[in-house]
């Protein structure tokens, strides 16, 4: 993995059988308690925000071939090479502590795989980061509180996550 992270090689992690998920991107950071990376999205073919997993999650992982790398259509990973304090995201807690004034984050904990928390940080303790929740239709709605022991994943800067919050800016602006 650390020769993956050297060369900024693009791989695949595997989380099976913890859930049934495979993430592309381009390693930054991997230790004992976490793996962040900047995503690939498969439509757009070009690289995407950032997420955050626990690394006991990850089963196996792999470099990309040939021609997984020949599909890239947009080979855009230098705009989020060296944009983070990778020094300072050492665990989870840690690298909330970095995300709080993050506009807006999604959160996936291990109750549930199959939904998530999108919002902005508005409380954060050891063990609970409280967000103001926005729905679907970025409308912002009640706060959750998330009991950080139970946060698997983190997303942030995707293009979900900046449509989101482009969609919440002009219904601000549409009095």
């Amino acid at each position: 993995m650390q020769k993956a992270i050297k060369n900024r090689t693009p791989i695949h992690v595997d989380l099976s059988p913890n859930r049934d998920e495979v993430y592309s991107g381009i390693c930054l950071k991997s230790n004992d308690e976490i793996f962040i990376f900047n995503c690939f999205n498969e439509e757009t073919k070009e690289f995407d925000g950032y997420a955050i997993i626990r690394n006991y999650e990850i089963n196996k992982y792999r470099e990309w071939d040939k021609e997984e790398l020949e599909e890239i259509n947009n080979n855009n990973s230098n705009d989020f090479v060296n944009k983070l304090p990778l020094e300072k995201m050492n665990n989870i807690f840690e690298c909330l502590s970095e995300l709080k004034d993050e506009k807006l984050i999604a959160i996936f904990n291990e109750s549930d795989n199959d939904s998530y928390f999108i919002g902005k940080i508005e409380n954060l303790s050891k063990k609970d980061v409280e967000l103001k929740l926005l729905n679907e239709n970025a409308e912002w709605i009640e706060n959750e509180n998330i009991k950080i022991k139970e946060i698997t994943y983190i997303g942030f800067r995707t293009s979900y996550e900046k449509q989101l919050l482009n969609k919440t800016l002009n219904d601000e602006t549409d009095f």
